[in-house]
């Protein structure tokens, strides 16, 4: 359920699931993919000793122009 709900207002979560949808992946796949992306975040987070900024990517492409 967590996928359903970070799908409906993470932004960067929703652009990746409706990209893979987009791109013809079946909607059970493309919630797979979505649980995988989080609990990979999550992981890094945790390791990291980090609080999840919805922003980091659209943060970090602006440091590296």
């Amino acid at each position: 359920m967590s996928v359903l709900t970070a799908v409906q207002h993470d932004k960067n979560f929703k652009a990746f699931y409706e990209r893979l949808k987009a791109n013809g992946k079946h909607t059970t796949s493309a919630q797979i993919a979505v649980m995988r992306k989080i609990i990979l975040t999550a992981h890094s987070l945790y390791k990291n000793n980090k609080k999840y900024d919805e922003n980091f990517n659209t943060n970090q492409a602006a440091v590296m122009e």
